[in-house]
């Protein structure tokens, strides 16, 4: 049942990326064409040739990655070199009516008319009416009057606004121009650490994201009018330019090194779930049914119904709670909660003990489960139906990336794991990159 509720959400969020144009590459950032027929099955990129599974196209954090060599074909942003062998990027004012300058428009103009009434009366003797003196309304429409410049501003800045960003001998310069008015603000050689998009500001409740430079000088911030692609493929350009390039994360099977030869016969420990993860599931249950108590015994609602001979008391004791309006409600929710920690509880404490492992020999891969010595489960595909072992982000723990492991198996991802500790994970597929040669 957890399975099948854990399995519900991925395809939602699936679906959901997709109809946003958010399932993406995994390694390269581009976008997905066509689903595959079934879940289980693996979705193939036509630009890079990777093969992951679909909850693995999915953005991260709703932010669309893209590659350096990739630019979208509609860019208006143009990339050059400069004399000195750096690059240099002229990134172009939307040109656009926008948000700002819509919301500007609409503010000041209900600023005019309102304070244009109350000038109007002024001017012919009336007054503003009331007790309040009749300066307080300068300060009063001024903060009006302000923050409509402000917005004017903005939207001006995201139409004409031009950038010039420069990359060159591991520094990065950004040239801001409009209106014949120009400012630039660096970073020093070697001082920048980060390259990423960052929300810059919400817009109907969405995040807009930016580009953000981040050094020990500062920051450098800039693109939030930019179309998704467009910030997908800067970022990994810029990125490029400022470190060099990188290989995709977990690529290579032995980082730095030619491909070793492949291992006819081994056998590599899977990680498993944090040591003290059936912690976390225990007190999940004890929390879920102290609300449960607290639901049944301590919150408002009709009494309780007296056991009564030839009667099914519990029966007509559960058909009274959840029948009894919102403690019916608050019941049928922690009962939930209550059950999932039981399944999590139950399912780490089996865990304990076992060991689970990827073994191969000239014909197959297994994935074995032993315990005290003895396999008690054992799961088997042909070595050349194998094509490669995949570790990607499944959330956070205690600040701690945690990932899913899936072995990819023909058109199907085979899940070996599915919140462990994302060093532990790396390290694994390393390995059994490098025994597959």
């Amino acid at each position: 049942m957890f399975r099948k509720v854990v399995e519900s959400l991925e395809k939602a969020s699936v679906k959901a990326a997709l109809k946003q144009g958010k399932l993406v590459c995994p390694d390269c950032g581009v976008k997905a064409g066509k689903l595959p027929d079934e879940w289980e099955q693996v979705m193939k990129c036509q630009a890079c040739g990777t093969r992951a599974s679909l909850p693995e196209w999915v953005a991260k954090d709703g932010i669309v990655h893209g590659r350096a060599d990739l630019p979208p074909a509609s860019t208006r942003i143009r990339r050059e070199g400069d004399v000195l062998g750096g690059t240099v990027w002229h990134v172009p004012g939307s040109g656009k009516f926008g948000f700002f300058l819509f919301f500007a428009a609409f503010w000041l103009a209900i600023t005019i008319i309102v304070s244009g009434g109350f000038l109007a009366s002024y001017l012919g003797g009336k007054g503003t009416g009331g007790d309040t003196p009749d300066w307080v309304l300068i300060p009063f429409f001024g903060a009006f009057y302000a923050a409509g410049f402000w917005l004017l501003y903005m939207g001006l800045r995201e139409a004409f606004m031009r950038h010039r960003l420069t990359v060159s001998g591991g520094g990065v310069t950004l040239r801001k121009e409009m209106f014949g008015r120009s400012r630039e603000k660096s970073l020093g050689s070697g001082t920048v650490k980060t390259v990423a998009q960052k929300e810059f500001y919400q817009q109907n409740y969405k995040p807009i994201y930016g580009i953000e430079i981040k050094g020990t000088g500062g920051k450098l911030r800039f693109g939030s009018s930019l179309t998704e692609d467009e910030k997908a493929w800067l970022v990994a350009d810029i990125r490029e330019a400022v470190f060099g390039r990188e290989e995709t994360e977990l690529k290579m099977p032995v980082p730095g090194h030619a491909p070793a030869e492949p291992k006819e016969v081994f056998s590599i420990a899977i990680p498993g779930p944090p040591k003290h993860a059936w912690i976390f599931g225990l007190n999940f249950t004890l929390m879920s049914l102290g609300f449960m108590c607290f639901g049944i015994f301590a919150m408002e609602g009709d009494t309780l119904p007296e056991k009564e001979e030839g009667a099914s008391y519990v029966s007509n004791l559960v058909f009274s709670l959840f029948s009894n309006g919102f403690r019916g409600i608050w019941l049928l929710m922690t009962t939930v909660f209550a059950g999932l920690g039981i399944v999590i509880l139950v399912s780490d404490l089996r865990g304990m003990g076992q060991d689970r492992r990827i073994e191969g020999n000239s014909a197959e891969i297994s994935i074995r489960t032993y315990k005290r010595g003895l396999v008690v489960k054992d799961k088997s595909f042909a070595r050349n139906s194998v094509t490669d072992i995949r570790a990607s982000t499944s959330g956070s723990w205690n600040s701690k990336q945690m990932k899913r492991i899936e072995l990819i198996v023909g058109d199907k991802a085979e899940k070996l794991s599915s919140w462990v500790d994302g060093d532990e994970a790396n390290e694994l597929v390393s390995q059994v990159r490098a025994a597959f040669g």
